[in-house]
């Protein structure tokens, strides 16, 4: 019997590169990132997650972030998501 694959969403703190050329500066932000298996395998960049359509929601946002700075930092290196080694 197949088992099914679980699939959920957090905030994480993704580090990336930005910009072109000579311009090109690592980036961190606090993203949606995507799971299957409990493999990250995407992320949202550029949204704003305190855009929220009430007070109450960006409580609960921000207690979310907390939670996902206190995780490691996942590093997308144009490929995959991984943790961030010290």
């Amino acid at each position: 019997m197949k088992q099914s694959m679980r699939s959920y969403w957090n905030y994480r703190v993704v580090k990336y590169q930005a910009g072109e050329g000579e311009f090109v500066e690592d980036v961190f932000e606090v993203c949606e990132v995507y799971y299957t298996d409990d493999k990250p395998h995407s992320f949202i960049k550029d949204k704003n997650p305190l855009n929220q359509e009430s007070v109450d929601n960006i409580v609960n946002v921000l207690s979310r972030i907390s939670e996902a700075i206190s995780k490691p930092v996942l590093v997308w290196d144009e490929k995959e998501l991984v943790e961030l080694k010290d």
